[in-house]
């Protein structure tokens, strides 16, 4: 095998080329332990206490979207400042961004703590006080935790910005390993409780950000290290005014995914979260490996779109349209194997019907299709369109789910999902085709 030829072509392909290699290993790996968290999990917890886990976690991924979109916009910015070799530049963005979400995430944290400490969270998780114990004490812990993490998570977004998204998983599956093994060591104890199982999924990536931070900086990066002198009012204009559109789009994206926990939290019961994850998390292993592809492209397109590479966007986007027929293929082979691969992974502990799977195939199948698109798309920085569809979607459909979860269960809410994807997905496809032909004006533009 001649892997000169494999990984050859010119700087940016080649680049790309590497990177996925190298996050398919790094993936392949998170997959593994992925899969093995769920299992230790329900053996540490009861599936009521799982299902509560498993919506306080989406919480929290609402946490790791609030920051204005800083991480998004550096990852774009230092791209373009690398193509321009303007190392000044870059660590502007570097430290700007790093100071920019101190000054956010903390009074965040502090503000959210205050409010649980008035708030009855028991009931607003609709969880019994008898089956659960200090409901208040594992959202703010949790949350305390998280938000620091995220301060520390544009360590990430910077190796995105390099063309580096390989060094960004290794750094998300290192933390997602740490979380296995305190979870191993609980689990022997055979006593656990949801305060534990918590503290183990958050703060092991604390820790290994935190080892990061001067791994990253006191080596090969160490002219992007954070100063403060180097903090910059222009370039947190600059940083804003891409990040507060990305910011749009992810919080939006994550109150329709949020909500779909909470709803059927609410409206059916906790335990019902617990099928409708396993289902998820399974078909996400189709998203999570169209992302590993599509990732490195991203700031590969902002570099070729700062130096008008549009024949190299263009060759890459054909490629990715035949990739999406072999996900078609994936996503039907998954269906057919979905019972068999829920007996050997979680047992008869949970029961995903042949329902639930078809439709979370046709919901993942969409997402990966509109996220073709939209990497492209936030690559080359138009994206105001994207922003307006996606805060429409929000407002029109998260009611639509409340009532159709309440009248069709899990299959309505999931429907209502897969409309949402086929919206957007749609839109971005027609949007780069206008782009990419020069014949984009007006919205499609922006």
């Amino acid at each position: 095998m001649n892997l000169k030829r494999i990984f050859g072509g010119d700087r940016r392909t080649a680049l790309v080329k590497k990177n996925i290699a190298g996050s398919l290993l790094v993936k392949g790996w998170s997959c593994i332990v992925q899969f093995l968290i769920v299992p230790l999990s329900l053996q540490c917890l009861t599936k009521y206490e799982y299902g509560i886990w498993l919506t306080i976690n989406s919480i929290l991924m609402g946490i790791d979207a609030i920051d204005v979109g800083l991480g998004n916009g550096l990852r774009n910015r230092l791209a373009e400042a690398m193509a321009l070799d303007n190392r000044d530049m870059a660590r502007r963005q570097v430290t700007t961004t790093f100071f920019m979400l101190v000054m956010i995430i903390v009074p965040l944290i502090l503000l959210l703590t205050v409010a649980l400490m008035f708030i009855d969270c028991n009931k607003l998780m609709n969880v019994y006080p008898s089956l659960v114990h200090d409901m208040r004490g594992i959202l703010i812990a949790s949350i305390a935790i998280m938000g620091s993490t995220f301060i520390f998570k544009f360590i990430g977004n910077m190796y995105m910005g390099l063309q580096l998204p390989a060094v960004n998983n290794m750094l998300v599956v290192l933390g997602q390993t740490v979380s296995l093994a305190i979870l191993y060591v609980i689990s022997l104890f055979g006593k656990s409780d949801l305060m534990m199982v918590a503290v183990a999924f958050t703060a092991a990536p604390l820790c290994v950000y935190i080892l990061a931070y001067p791994i990253s900086f006191c080596g090969k990066y160490k002219f992007l290290a954070p100063s403060f002198k180097y903090f910059d009012k222009h370039s947190l204009r600059v940083l804003l005014s891409l990040g507060v559109k990305f910011f749009v789009i992810q919080i939006s994206g994550l109150m329709l995914f949020m909500s779909s926990n909470v709803i059927i939290s609410h409206v059916l019961n906790p335990a019902e979260v617990t099928p409708y994850q396993i289902a998820y998390r399974y078909f996400g292993i189709m998203s999570m490996l169209f992302a590993i592809i599509a990732s490195p492209l991203w700031s590969a397109t902002t570099d070729a779109y700062t130096i008008g590479d549009w024949q190299w966007i263009n060759r890459m986007m054909r490629k990715m349209n035949y990739l999406l027929v072999c996900f078609l293929f994936i996503s039907v082979a998954m269906v057919a194997f979905a019972s068999t691969f829920y007996h050997l992974w979680v047992g008869d502990k949970v029961d995903v019907s042949l329902q639930l799977s078809i439709l979370m195939a046709v919901y993942t199948f969409g997402l990966v299709v509109s996220n073709c698109y939209s990497s492209i798309l936030f690559g080359i920085g138009k994206i105001r369109l994207m922003m307006r569809m996606a805060v429409i979607e929000v407002i029109a459909f998260i009611p639509v789910q409340f009532y159709v979860c309440r009248e069709f269960g899990v299959y309505g809410l999931v429907t209502v999902l897969i409309l949402v994807t086929v919206i957007t997905g749609y839109v971005n496809y027609l949007q780069f085709k206008k782009i990419s032909t020069n014949t984009a004006r007006g919205i499609w533009n922006m």
